[in-house]
């Protein structure tokens, strides 16, 4: 009996498993045929209830086991593609599901779930639920992920303050260059985008130096992984004004491979688009040789107004980006060209407030500035836990040739030759040993040439100022630190060195021009400089961490003596600083931060300012500096607070900071006929700044968008003499703003701005009036097909130029796109299109006022062709 009962459970057994049928298959991108790994996987009955679930493996396989499949459907899911739901009363196995990206059909709740996830001191945002339709840049998506915000410039601030590194798959390829990533890698190939906070880019000083900087990290889909990614576009067209043919193309090439990485990307246009914005360092720390062009000239800007608008240009820019790793270290190169040809046309009216009457000058502006710029950078880094070495060699060379042309009280004719040769190699060795001692030894180089020619034609004479101005700056130093039980002390002991050298000349100038300096007559026996400013300064900066819980303290406590050789021009000295900071950062738990820093500190002044004799700075511009050596003081103390609440999608920041600073010297400006000096006098200027910030991102889940609201405060106190007179100026300003996008239905999405700023200057205790200017801009984004689209976008300026007295101006665009597939799309767009050509403004202040009339970009006509692979 046992037996027979046994053989009927076998059956049965056996009848059973033949009748399961194995539900399997792969999940890949429709466009890469790449499989997807995590995809979810579900398989429902004819009433709606869940059977089976899995999720797809890492080579995109799945598989499933169900008694029946008779009136199931499978259903397969994945963030940034469209659900696929396919019956399976009537298909094979094994399926092959091929999912198409469809951000915009995601489910409200599975937005607000995976819009924006915490996990420790990473934040990660999913770019899918961020990106609307009109984006075409990663850049384009990240402005509307909140407590990120993107500057004009292009630089990336995380909760008000700046990232420290950015990041592709975790490789640092662009350094401080990130703006080519941001400006060029497509928001279709970055799934996320990781914000990790307290980021401490040197693996070796890991729980021995804390960071309060952030660093982004982009996270790329699989289909722009392993394999390179191009896309392009081409656009001709017409302009009203300047009149005449338009264009704008680019060419981006990106590889990001396990041992390789590589950006390359070519730009050109003559539709206002600033290129050269996209290739600066924001990395860059100030040079060492600290030299600044005396030569003034520049062509007219517009204030208030988008350069866009205002920038009549034609650019180029090749920038080509490589990361090799070797063993455990890294070897990059960066090179960089740029070219930028920049005309620009202005009507001016000065008028100079003086106390024996009313001064006017008048000028009709119209200039070219053709500037060439070429880069390089040789890196090579070891990142490692126990040892950090990074090399590297740069170089940057600036040609910069400007021409102006002014007609009005004082015709004349300026060009200027600017170029900058800069050459310089930074070594950095940190050693850690037995995990609590650190050895590091700095070296850095820096050579750089700015010679400066300036030539003016007027009054039938010729003017020529000649400015030869070398540096070299060498920093030699080694520190030592150990960590125990949550204390760090290190001592930092060195050398620094400066050579510097300036010779200016501005020969026969009475006679070639009479009457340019009419009232100065001991100008013309003061218009050289030759003189050597050099320093060798030895110097030590013991430093004190603690970390105690959530706290952090750090006390610097840098001290230097320095002395100073000036080959006769000054008498020699030697001077001792000391310059003690504290800070204090505080999270008390993953929601709340707070940073509070103080400093005080005596300096050496900015030797760029010991220049006995005038330099003419343009063509009725004279400057001269010092003819001693001074210090100065200051103090300055701040607080940083940041709040973030991930699951509600909230971010918010304040800043503050206040400083103030004593100097024994002041700037001085004087007037003789229609020329002006400025010098400088010894004479106590006493200065002190407050500044206020403060931000609010919030995600709008219900519509897919974002909003933020941001405000700022700035008062700052200073002195000048003018006219012999002592001026204590005090200017005040403070601005309002909000931005919100969203996507209100399937079909329609929009993205908008306000930013309102009112400002004011007073003048020995005489207030001038509040002018506020306001500026609007929105773009509508209508989708009437899968295959169309249509931006209506404009701009609106409200300016106040004197008490109640406004200038409006409203600028239109509008731009058509049709996609002939995934890959390929054609567009056509249409700028100002009520063909606005001029802008007029005046502005005031206590001593001057200022009235302008500037040129538009007139309407402009483009046709584009964009390809991607």
């Amino acid at each position: 009996m046992k037996k027979l009962m046994l053989h009927l459970l076998c059956l049965l057994a056996t009848a059973n498993a033949i009748a399961q049928t194995d539900v399997t298959g792969m999940v890949v991108d429709k466009e890469s045929n790449e499989p997807i790994t995590g995809a979810s996987v579900i398989v429902k009955g004819a009433d709606g209830k869940i059977k089976k679930y899995t999720t797809s493996k890492s080579d995109g396989g799945f598989t499933m086991s169900l008694p029946s499949v008779a009136g199931c459907r499978l259903e397969v899911s994945m963030m940034s593609f469209a659900k696929k739901t396919i019956f399976l009363d009537s298909v094979s196995f094994p399926l092959t599901v091929r999912l198409e990206p469809g951000s915009t059909l995601l489910k409200e709740v599975t937005v607000k779930a995976d819009r924006i996830r915490e996990q420790g001191d990473t934040i990660t945002y999913n770019v899918g639920s961020f990106a609307q339709q009109q984006d075409r840049s990663i850049g384009d998506v990240l402005k509307r992920m909140p407590g990120i915000n993107v500057e004009s410039s292009g630089k990336i601030q995380y909760q008000g303050e700046d990232i420290n590194k950015f990041y592709i798959e975790g490789s640092d390829l662009l350094g401080g260059k990130y703006g080519i990533a941001t400006n060029g890698i497509s928001h279709e190939d970055v799934g996320a985008v990781e914000v990790m906070e307290n980021h401490q880019p040197m693996q070796v000083l890991s729980g021995i130096s804390f960071s309060d900087k952030a660093a982004i990290n982009l996270k790329l889909k699989n289909k722009a992984k392993a394999t390179w990614t191009f896309h392009g576009d081409a656009g001709g067209g017409y302009s009203w004004q300047p009149e005449g043919a338009i264009w704008d193309g680019e060419l981006f090439a990106m590889a990001v491979m396990s041992n390789f990485q590589n950006i390359t990307t070519f730009k050109t246009n003559n539709i206002g688009e600033d290129l050269s914005a996209q290739a600066t360092d924001f990395f860059a720390a100030r040079r060492g040789t600290d030299l600044h062009r005396y030569v003034g000239v520049s062509l007219p800007g517009v204030p208030n107004l988008s350069r866009k608008r205002t920038l009549f240009n034609r650019s180029a820019l090749v920038s080509t980006n490589s990361l090799w790793k070797l063993g455990r270290g890294e070897f990059k190169t960066q090179i960089d060209y740029s070219f930028n040809r920049v005309k620009a046309e202005a009507a001016n009216i000065t008028t100079y407030y003086l106390n024996e009457g009313n001064r006017v000058v008048t000028e009709d502006r119209n200039g070219v500035d053709r500037s060439h710029s070429l880069s390089g950078k040789l890196i090579y880094e070891l990142n490692q836990k126990t040892a950090f070495i990074n090399n590297t060699l740069k170089t940057n060379i600036d040609w910069d040739d400007i021409s102006l042309s002014v007609s009005g009280s004082l015709s004349n004719n300026q060009t200027a030759s600017l170029p900058d040769y800069y050459a310089g190699n930074d070594f950095k060795l940190i050693k850690r040993f037995n995990g609590r001692h650190l050895i590091t030894f700095i070296s850095k180089n820096e050579w750089e040439s700015l010679p400066q020619t300036l030539s003016v034609s007027m009054n039938d004479g010729f003017m020529r100022q000649q400015v030869k101005d070398h540096a070299f700056y060498t920093n030699e130093s080694a520190t030592y630190a150990f960590s125990i039980k949550g204390i760090t002390i290190s001592l930092e002991g060195g050398v620094n060195g400066y050579l510097r050298s300036l010779n200016t000349g501005l020969p026969d100038m009475l006679e070639e021009i009479p009457g340019v300096i009419d009232g100065v007559a001991s100008l013309d026996e003061e218009t050289t400089n030759m003189l050597n400013t050099n320093y060798l300064t030895v110097y030590a900066t013991p430093k004190f961490e603690y970390w105690v819980r959530r706290v952090n303290f750090s006390l610097n406590a840098p001290v230097s003596f320095a002395h100073y050789t000036f080959d006769k021009a000054l008498a020699n000295r030697s001077e001792v600083y000391f310059s003690p900071s504290l800070s204090m950062n505080w999270k008390p738990n993953n929601r709340f931060s707070m940073a509070v820093r103080g400093g005080t500190g005596r300096s050496p002044m900015n030797l760029n300012l010991i220049q006995p004799g005038y330099v003419m700075t343009n063509y009725r511009s004279f400057r001269r500096g010092v003819d001693d050596f001074y210090n100065s003081t200051s103090q300055n103390v701040s607080v940083n607070l940041s709040y973030k609440h991930t699951r509600r999608g909230m971010f918010a920041n304040v800043f503050a900071m206040q400083s103030w600073s004593h100097n024994p010297y002041t700037l001085a400006q004087q007037l003789y006929g229609d020329y002006v000096v400025y010098s400088y006098t010894s004479a106590k200027s006493d200065g002190k700044m407050l500044m206020a910030s403060g931000n609010i991102g919030k995600t709008l889940d219900f519509m897919r968008g974002s909003a933020n609201i941001n405000g700022s405060f700035s008062r700052n106190e200073s002195y000048l003499i003018s006219e012999n007179n002592s001026v204590n100026s005090v200017g005040t300003s403070w601005s309002a703003g909000a931005k919100i996008n969203g996507a209100l239905l399937r079909w329609l999405s929009f993205d908008y701005r306000f930013d309102f700023s009112s400002s004011r200057l007073a003048m020995n205790g005489s207030n001038a009036s509040w002018l506020g200017s306001m500026e609007n801009e929105f773009l509508l984004n209508i989708m009437p097909h899968k295959k169309w689209e249509w931006h209506i976008s404009g701009e609106y300026y409200r300016n106040e130029l004197s008490t109640d007295n406004f200038k409006n101006v409203f600028l239109l665009d509008t731009k058509l796109i049709f996609k002939l597939s995934k890959r390929l799309e054609l567009s056509s767009s249409l700028s100002n299109i009520f063909n606005q050509r001029t802008y007029n403004y005046i502005t005031y202040n206590q001593l001057t006022s200022f009235e302008s009339q500037r040129w538009l970009r007139g309407r402009e006509l483009l046709i584009s062709i964009s390809l991607s692979k």
